[in-house]
């Protein structure tokens, strides 16, 4: 017992010192000559109440990149055509296409079906691709683009986290979130390539996406970061983690909706990253994400156990609490209100019983709505489309 808490400390300072050794390098720096037009696709669906205010912040974001946004919406999405008209007659001076689209096939991934239609349409150089509850920080096209220049990258891509704390359900994802997306991803990052990306915000050169074939072929898999992530690998460039931090604001209005979206994001990685990758990779993933979970259940079996295990637990709980305060405030920006900060040691609790749950449930999952079927292997068949 004593051995093993050493080795959660030791696992807890080295995801530390992994956070503050990424932010400490110094960016790519910014291309030489004119900036490259930027096409954003947005595959919008309804539902959220924060839609509105997201896109709009979006189009209001300062940066020096010429843009153009793409809204994909499907055609029986009357909520979401109805804000999205709206946000355009009130910004005329800014290039905005309203794309429309007939629902797509039972197997047939609704975001890539979208992507496909509007890495066809756009004009950019440069295609980044936003989910509808993501937000991008002022100049933020400014740091996830020069990635892009460097030799061998295909794909660049940042880091979510949350703003949602307007129900004990929205804290709880973000605090989920706002707890481990800098050390989930980061110190993975320093001992290898990354293997999948954040599909929430990335970019890639338009004729580097059209050499490896597009979004085509894609839309029969459910989790499209990880395969647009390997088609990228598959083409020999690699995907370049950047610094860039960009919020996430999604309402979670009851338990109900809490529990579909967090077993959605476990079972989406069971379906891809745990069925697809070699041997070795498999087992870092293992070793750097997931057998970490129990670190706070160790601990508390420690506390139970008494003697020096007692400490040992008592400090990975502790050190565990310092290392959120110290990454969010230094890298995030506090996003956690004071008042929900004492769901972050909550989260931690519950995570790996998501994760045993995620493992062990039924393949199905509930996306804004619509309930789909996940096949093994990451295929996908929806059940019922939303009324």
């Amino acid at each position: 017992m004593t051995f093993l808490l050493i080795l959660a400390l030791a696992e807890r300072a080295w995801k530390h010192l992994s956070v503050v050794r990424f932010f400490r390098r110094p960016p790519p720096p910014a291309p030489a000559g004119p900036l490259p037009m930027v096409s954003i696709i947005q595959p919008i669906l309804s539902g959220d109440p924060a839609l509105a205010e997201g896109l709009a912040q979006n189009l209001d974001a300062p940066t020096a990149y010429p843009r153009e946004f793409l809204w994909l919406v499907d055609t029986d999405d009357a909520a979401a055509q109805a804000i999205c008209a709206g946000l355009i007659a009130a910004r005329p001076e800014l290039s905005v296409r309203l794309i429309l689209l007939g629902p797509p096939a039972a197997n047939e991934n609704p975001k890539l079906i979208k992507l496909i239609a509007g890495a066809r349409a756009a004009s950019g150089e440069v295609i980044c691709v936003l989910d509808d509850d993501t937000r991008l920080p002022p100049y933020g096209l400014e740091q996830l683009l020069p990635a892009l220049e460097q030799p061998g990258v295909g794909l660049a891509f940042g880091l979510p986290y949350y703003v949602s704390f307007d129900t004990i359900w929205s804290a709880l994802v973000a605090c989920f979130v706002n707890s481990s997306s800098l050390t989930t991803y980061l110190p993975f990052a320093s001992l290898r390539q990354p293997l999948t990306i954040n599909g929430m915000c990335y970019a890639m050169r338009r004729d580097v996406l059209a050499r490896l074939g597009g979004f085509a072929g894609l839309e029969h898999v459910v989790a499209d970061d990880f395969a647009v992530a390997q088609r990228v690998r598959a083409g020999g460039l690699r995907l370049a983690q950047t610094g860039l931090r960009h919020a996430i604001a999604t309402t979670v209005d009851g338990p109900g909706a809490y529990a579909r979206l967090i077993q959605r994001w476990l079972i989406f990685p069971r379906e891809s990253l745990m069925r697809h990758l070699a041997p070795a990779d498999l087992a870092l993933f293992y070793a750097v994400t997931l057998v970490p979970l129990a670190g706070p259940w160790l601990a508390l079996l420690g506390i139970w156990r008494g003697g020096p295990a007692r400490a040992l637990g008592l400090a990975h709980l502790l050190y565990s609490s310092i290392i959120f305060a110290h990454l969010e405030a230094a890298y995030l920006g506090r996003p956690t209100p004071r008042r929900w900060r004492w769901l972050v040691p909550l989260v931690g609790l519950l995570t790996p019983l998501q994760a045993l749950a995620a493992l062990l449930s039924p393949q199905r999952i509930s996306w804004r709505g619509h309930l789909i079927a996940v096949e093994p292997g990451g295929g996908i068949r929806t059940i019922r489309r939303r009324a």
